[in-house]
């Protein structure tokens, strides 16, 4: 009987599989990798470096230096509580409180939910400082942002404040 007369045994797919999973050659060289960039000397500089400035025994970088204004945290977190309100009307009504004591929030998503406010003084400033926003290229649109705007320009009774909010609007695109 020939090789080719003997009925050939094919491999189940558990077993081609199983055979995949032990050559394991990426994952050695990986590893290999890994040991190698762990040895080199500018990775031994930027861990000592780490552990110095996590120990306090290195000042903290310039660009990482901010100097929070007093009251800075509070703020946040009276803003995280705002953002978190689900209802609309509370959060009219919390932001309509906060805006009393605060100024307009730098926060981009605070200020598209601020553009459906029934107060349109409130509207106007949470605009304005989107404008600032988008001037300084800071501004980080959300995604509801560009129908935002469009339901001012809709809903708006002032004719100014839709206007900016059109050019606002096309101005994201």
């Amino acid at each position: 009987m020939t090789d080719d007369d003997r009925p050939r045994q094919k491999k189940s797919w558990r077993e081609i599989d199983k055979m995949r999973d032990r050559s394991g050659g990426s994952t050695r060289r990986d590893q290999r990798e890994r040991d190698s960039f762990e040895r080199s000397t500018g990775y031994t500089k930027y861990k000592t470096n780490l552990e110095r400035l996590f120990s306090g025994g290195a000042p903290l970088p310039d660009h990482l230096k901010g100097k929070p204004a007093e009251g800075g945290e509070d703020r946040d977190e009276e803003r995280k509580r705002l953002f978190a309100i689900e209802d609309p009307k509370a959060f009219y009504a919390a932001a309509t409180e906060y805006l009393k004591t605060n100024e307009m929030p730098p926060d981009p998503r605070l200020l598209d939910r601020l553009l459906g406010h029934p107060d349109e003084s409130i509207v106007e400033k949470a605009l304005a400082r989107l404008e600032e926003l988008h001037k300084a290229g800071t501004l980080k649109p959300p995604p509801a942002l560009r129908n935002r705007l469009a339901s001012v320009e809709i809903e708006s009774g002032d004719p100014k404040l839709r206007r900016r909010a059109a050019e606002l609007r096309k101005a994201l695109r």
